[in-house]
């Protein structure tokens, strides 16, 4: 069974086409240059798979992190990186919000909601912009070349350098720290639980304590995953559709995979954003069109299993 499950997860990074550099020729905010020491990390990596897309992720201009936390108040705008904590010096449990393939601030209010909630359950709220710095603005219907195909791998580097960075602050409990995911951040949070992708993108072997991926495809969900991860899926979403979700993830519980998973009846893609109070049809890379609709009493819902399962990995 899970030689079965490798081979489609093989067969989706092969029609991915991932590169092993940046796009010859282009020159933009997102290039960077891979050191010796990661070049040679990436070449030493006992998955040949991941050597490519380890050299091209690395070759990706690296994020600069904020040096100090805030505490919001009410006026404060959180749809942007930043690092924000409840009142008190800790040591807290914190959480890596990861945007969609939308810009960080395309819709202030689902990041806000999500920072504020996470604030008052007594979290570290770190939200991690994988766009901004890089010039990217946006990559849900335009992308630079080169960088589509192994982007999902440069995210998964964002969160693992993120929690590293989070150990920098005494008030962090670097023991219980997760990440929750949305949409093209979801697929991340998939990414995130991997053995092997931690391996890659984690040079000091730093762990997440466990993962939630909200309307992800959970098609990035590898067969090495060895974290709790939560999913949520809408009964009516094409990308991350249940059909498809449900049976590969009791497949990878069967496994032992620690999985577990919700599916919200009569809702499409992206539940939490007000954005679309009014339901709209829409496509973006990859996808054909899928249903964007937003509902405030799934909103909250998904908020409530979010936390209650960060509960029971972060607060023990």
């Amino acid at each position: 069974m899970r030689s079965g499950i490798a081979a489609l997860f093989a067969a989706a990074a092969a029609a991915m086409s991932v590169t092993s550099g940046p796009h010859p020729g282009y020159a933009a905010d997102w290039v960077g240059k891979a050191t010796e020491q990661q070049q040679a990390h990436c070449a030493a990596l006992e998955e040949l798979s991941f050597r490519g897309p380890c050299l091209f992720t690395y070759s990706v201009r690296g994020l600069t992190f904020p040096d100090k936390a805030e505490e919001p108040g009410i006026f404060t705008k959180t749809a942007r990186m930043g690092i924000f904590k409840p009142k008190g010096e800790g040591p807290f449990p914190a959480l890596l919000i990861l945007h969609s393939c939308a810009a960080v601030d395309f819709d202030p209010d689902h990041i806000q909601a999500w920072v504020n909630r996470a604030v008052k359950e007594g979290y570290v709220a770190f939200v991690v912009d994988s766009w901004g710095q890089r010039g990217i603005p946006e990559l849900c219907r335009t992308s630079p070349p080169g960088f589509l195909s192994s982007h999902l791998y440069v995210r998964a580097r964002d969160g693992y350098e993120a929690l590293a960075h989070l150990r920098k602050f005494s008030f962090v409990d670097i023991a219980r720290v997760g990440a929750v995911g949305f949409s093209n951040g979801g697929r991340t949070s998939y990414m995130l639980g991997s053995a092997q992708m931690a391996q890659a993108f984690s040079p000091d072997k730093l762990r997440f304590a466990a993962l939630a991926a909200v309307y992800g495809q959970c098609l990035f969900m590898r067969p090495d995953v060895d974290r709790p991860i939560l999913a949520l899926l809408g009964e009516l979403d094409e990308d991350g559709n249940p059909r498809d979700c449900v049976p590969r993830f009791r497949r990878l519980k069967d496994l032992g995979i620690p999985v577990e998973w919700h599916v919200f009846p009569k809702i499409g893609h992206a539940w939490d954003s007000p954005k679309f109070r009014i339901p709209q049809r829409l496509s973006y890379l990859g996808s054909s069109e899928v249903l964007f609709a937003y509902d405030a009493n799934v909103a909250e819902g998904s908020r409530n299993r979010v936390f209650e399962f960060f509960a029971r990995y972060l607060k023990t």
